[in-house]
């Protein structure tokens, strides 16, 4: 079993914070499963795709105002060779703004 914590910087002055939402930027979801995937990545030292999402709860809103910086705990356990079960979260402090439990795999 592998795990760790990386720590993430959002840049309020990202081209995706400018359509969503101009004035009022918002973390999308897609980006933060794909920080995920990009931290586990950093984990595991090696690329890592997701197979399949089996949940996904987002319980608070992300923005580079409130939150320039983040960390996300991962968990990877293999299943089967190259084929991980991954637990994460998006996490500051006290609250969570993401958690996920999917199955991802050596690219």
């Amino acid at each position: 079993m592998l795990s760790g914590v990386v720590r993430i910087c959002l840049n309020p002055d990202s081209s995706v914070y400018k359509g969503h939402f101009p004035g009022e930027p918002v973390s999308p979801g897609v980006c933060n499963l794909e920080m995920i995937r990009r931290c586990a990545a950093a984990v595991h030292h090696q690329p890592l795709r997701i197979l399949r999402i089996k949940q996904c709860r987002m319980t608070s809103v992300m923005t580079p105002d409130t939150t320039p910086q983040a960390d996300v705990n991962i968990t990877l356990q293999e299943t089967v060779p190259g084929v991980y079960r991954i637990t994460a979260a998006i996490e500051n402090g006290n609250v969570s703004y993401l958690t996920m439990k999917a199955e991802v795999a050596d690219e």
